[in-house]
């Protein structure tokens, strides 16, 4: 008598189930087209630091003021860092789930296939970056944008054999306003991002937002673009 190992069956969850097990995803920043991902900005590891840094690119950082502003802010945020890393850490599969049923749920209802994570926060973990890449695999119709400050995570990642899906743009962000775009970025098969002040000199391509009521418009350069994006500090 033979037996048959029947295939594991897919997580099957409501909109609801999804952000109560795994955090919220925001589908209402007027700023930039599609979803977004939050998380507790004073969870970072490398932003932490810099934000007692004068003169770097988390000095002043407005999601920090904003969660001191905003406590409902502060525990949405919060609560998104919390359910991520214990899921993540827990199970995995779970999180990638609900973050692909949430951003391809996100997508059809705005017609934008775009995706940025941490508008607010940062990577956690090398198996955080593993798991926003499956999400990004399981999503390939869907552009995501992952900017970050987490070099070293990145760097372990690509050390461990980390692929990078084509619509997964990551972009290592330069430290100091002013500075030049992360050199180790090229051989870790990643872009860049950096910030200067009015009338300074930039590298790439510079962000159009200011110039346009802080919204990104009809710019798609951060999640598309190869190239260096540099924005004016506000």
């Amino acid at each position: 008598m033979t037996t048959t190992t029947k295939a594991p069956r897919p997580y099957t969850m409501t909109l609801k189930a999804a952000k109560e097990s795994a955090g919220k995803l925001s589908l209402g920043n007027g700023k930039m087209p599609g979803s977004t991902f939050a998380t507790d900005a004073f969870a970072c590891k490398v932003g932490d630091k810099l934000a007692k840094v004068k003169g770097s690119v988390c000095d002043s950082c407005y999601a920090r003021k904003l969660q001191k502003l905003r406590p409902s802010v502060n525990q949405g945020w919060s609560n998104n860092q919390r359910l991520a890393v214990n899921l993540i850490a827990n199970a995995p599969q779970k999180w990638i789930a609900a973050m692909v049923f949430q951003i391809e749920k996100a997508a059809t209802k705005s017609g934008q296939p775009f995706h940025r994570w941490f508008d607010s926060g940062d990577l956690d973990s090398v198996d955080m970056l593993k798991a926003i890449v499956q999400v990004a695999k399981a999503t390939p119709t869907i552009h995501h944008w992952l900017p970050t400050r987490e070099v070293g995570i990145v760097k372990e990642y690509r050390k461990q054999g980390g692929s990078i899906p084509r619509n997964l743009r990551i972009r290592l962000s330069s430290t100091m306003v002013g500075d030049k775009p992360v050199t180790s970025a090229k051989r870790l098969g990643v872009s860049t991002s950096t910030v200067h002040r009015k009338g300074e000199s930039f590298t790439g391509w510079q962000c159009p937002a200011p110039d346009q009521g802080g919204n990104c418009g009809d710019c798609r350069h951060c999640w598309l673009s190869p190239v260096n994006v540099s924005y004016r500090k506000h």
